[in-house]
């Protein structure tokens, strides 16, 4: 069988797209188109589907097979590959999560995707970590994320960072401990490491759930940690959020009566190239 694929990438955050209605992946086979040395090489997989409610539907996969949960990068690459196949206009609705989410096209290679909800928020959520007490912040805005401030961490575990730079410590070590950790577990979550840069401007890192490790950019981590951000130091949307790429994004919402509404993420969405690969 051979498979037609698109691969596009959301800031850094990549994707294999696949507009196939009889194709259904197994775990071990989305394990290896996304390999980076045997496959494809993705982040996680998106399947364009037929929808009777919205101009089309999004299903999404992990690159380690799981799936269920929101991905706001793979989202937002959906559209842009769903646009040019003709299958939507510049703006546009589509069936996420058992969810109806609206998009537009902003220009060429950037697009802004829109939460018609408010996330689930619990803030100064103290866990036990390496034998200390770390204050988190808990997201869940279609997918769970764990918010951690730069300055703190890096003060409470000074001792046992080997590099005490918020760019070069390994939050890959930090990020899977954290993601694993029995507070969240069995599910676990997505572990978003912040830093203030400069009035509403931050800095997010995150180590994703499912890929098991630090990706370019995450658009669901950005959007929990802006809300954290703005709800501890009430510095007022829309927030610049700088990403490990240096796509960055740019966060708004509005919040009224302990609600928030009218988020948004405007960012990079582009195709990188087209293929078919032999199953």
């Amino acid at each position: 069988m051979n498979l037609r694929f698109e691969k596009f990438t959301g800031a850094g955050n990549d994707f294999i797209i696949i507009e196939d209605q009889n194709f259904e992946p197994e775990p071990s086979l989305i394990k290896k188109l996304c390999d980076r040395h045997f496959g494809i090489g993705a982040d996680g997989i998106l399947l364009i589907e037929k929808s009777n409610i919205a101009d089309f539907k999004v299903r999404y996969f992990n690159s380690d097979g799981t799936g269920d949960a929101l991905c706001v990068n793979g989202a937002r690459c959906a559209v842009m590959f769903a646009n040019q196949k003709g299958l939507c206009d510049k703006k546009c609705s589509f069936e996420f999560i058992n969810k109806i989410f609206r998009a537009v096209i902003v220009d060429k290679t950037n697009v802004k995707l829109f939460l018609d909800y408010s996330p689930i928020i619990h803030l100064n959520k103290k866990i036990e970590f390496l034998d200390r007490e770390l204050v988190t912040h808990f997201v869940d805005v279609g997918s769970k994320h764990l918010i951690v401030f730069w300055d703190q961490f890096a003060s409470i575990f000074s001792s046992i960072l080997k590099e005490n730079d918020f760019e070069d410590f390994d939050i890959n070590y930090f990020g899977k401990l954290l993601r694993n950790h029995p507070e969240f577990l069995p599910d676990g979550v997505n572990v978003n490491f912040i830093k203030h840069i400069e009035d509403n401007s931050i800095r997010v890192r995150t180590y994703e759930r499912g890929v098991e490790a630090e990706t370019l950019a995450c658009g669901s981590g950005s959007i929990a940690s802006s809300i954290v951000f703005y709800l501890m130091n009430s510095i007022q949307p829309p927030i610049k959020v700088i990403t490990t790429s240096q796509k960055n994004f740019e966060i708004d919402f509005q919040e009224m009566n302990n609600s928030f509404n009218s988020i948004s993420l405007l960012g990079h969405a582009e195709k990188v190239f087209e293929g078919v690969i032999e199953l």
